[in-house]
C-alpha cells in the first residue's frame, strides 16, 4: 500500500470530491438526459469527547462545537453531574438541542464499588443515552487496577438496562487499568456483547498496539471511539493535532469502513486544553477530509 503523505492526502481528497461532483452531472438517465448520480451515504458520526472541554462550562463547550460544526457530544459529569435531577437533565438537553447538539453517551465514569456501578447505570438511564463509557477498578494499595469482580456486575447491568458499556483503554501510563483494547477483551470476551470497548486510538498506539488491528479483531465489541493522534508508539508519545501525528488515520478510517461502523468517532483533544479550539478545528477538519476521501 502506498504511503499517504499530508500533501498527497489532500490532493487525493480534492480529486475525489471533484470527481464525485463531476459524476453527479454526467450520469445519464434512461431517457438519455443527464441526471445526478446518487450520493454515497456517510455512516460515520463525528463527535467530541466531553473531557476535551474539562476547563470550560457547558455554554462555552456548545459554542466551540458550533464553531467546528460538530453535533455529537459524549457527556462528562462536570457538565452534567451524576446526581442531576430530572429537571436538570431536561435543562441540559434543552441547551444542547438549542445548539443542534446531541449528548449521545456519558463518560468516562470511573467506578470502584458496586454502589458506583449502580449509580452510573441509573444516571445513564435518566440521561437517556444508550452508551456508558466506564472504567471499573479496584484499589490495590493506592493503585487503581482493573476489576473483574465489578465487570461481573456490569455484565448483569447491561442486560437489566439494555445500555452498552464501553471500557476506555488507558495506555502505558496505567498498565494495570486497561492499557489496551486487548487487555480489556481478555476480561470481557465471554460476557454479553453489550460489554465492550471505547477504543482510544491514541492510548492504543502509545501502548505499542495497532488501532487498525483492534478494529479488525474486536469490531463487533467497539461501542465508542476516541479519535486523536500522538507522536510516538510508546509512553513518550504525546497528543498532537490530528494531521501531525504518527497514527495512520486514513488507514484507520478505511478499517472502520470495512467494519461498517455506524457509531460515533469522538475527538478527544488533550493538547492546549486551556485554549483548544484551534487544535480542535485542525483535527476535525482533517478527519472530515479523510472521511470524504474514503467514502
Amino acid at each position: 500500500m502506498a504511503t499517504i503523505t499530508r500533501r498527497s492526502f489532500f490532493t487525493q481528497a480534492g480529486v475525489a470530491m471533484a470527481t464525485t461532483a463531476g459524476l453527479a452531472t454526467l450520469t445519464p438517465n434512461r431517457a438519455g438526459a443527464q441526471a445526478a448520480a446518487p450520493a454515497a451515504t456517510e455512516t460515520l458520526r463525528l463527535g467530541i469527547a466531553g473531557f476535551t472541554f474539562n476547563k470550560f462550562k457547558l455554554d462555552q463547550t456548545l459554542e466551540m462545537l458550533k464553531k467546528v460544526d460538530v453535533h455529537y457530544l459524549c457527556i462528562k459529569d462536570f457538565h452534567l453531574p451524576l446526581k442531576s435531577t430530572e429537571e436538570e437533565i431536561a435543562a441540559f438537553h434543552a441547551l444542547c438541542k438549542g445548539s443542534n447538539v446531541t449528548g449521545y453517551g456519558v463518560g468516562p465514569i470511573y467506578m470502584g464499588s458496586e454502589l458506583e456501578v449502580n449509580t452510573a447505570f441509573a444516571y445513564a438511564k435518566r440521561v437517556g443515552v444508550k452508551t456508558l463509557v466506564g472504567v471499573p477498578f479496584k484499589l490495590e494499595g493506592k493503585k487503581r487496577v482493573a476489576s473483574p469482580e465489578l465487570l461481573k456486575l456490569i455484565n448483569e447491568k447491561v442486560r437489566e438496562y439494555d445500555i452498552k458499556y464501553a471500557i476506555h483503554n488507558h495506555g502505558p501510563d496505567m498498565p494495570e487499568l486497561f492499557p489496551s483494547a486487548e487487555s480489556a477483551m481478555e476480561l470481557i470476551k465471554d460476557m454479553d456483547t453489550r460489554v465492550g470497548l471505547c477504543l482510544d486510538i491514541g492510548h492504543q498506539y502509545r501502548d505499542g498496539k495497532d488501532p487498525i488491528k483492534a478494529v479488525a479483531d474486536f469490531g463487533a465489541r467497539i461501542h465508542d471511539i476516541h479519535i486523536k493522534n500522538v507522536t510516538a508508539p510508546d509512553k513518550k508519545g504525546r497528543g498532537v493535532e490530528m494531521p501531525r501525528g504518527a497514527i495512520d488515520i486514513p488507514g484507520f478510517v478505511r478499517a472502520l469502513r470495512r467494519l461498517k461502523y455506524t457509531g460515533v468517532c469522538s475527538l478527544e483533544y488533550e493538547k492546549d486544553m486551556d485554549s483548544p479550539l484551534t487544535g480542535i478545528a485542525e483535527s476535525i477538519g482533517y478527519f472530515r477530509g479523510v472521511m470524504a476521501a474514503t467514502l
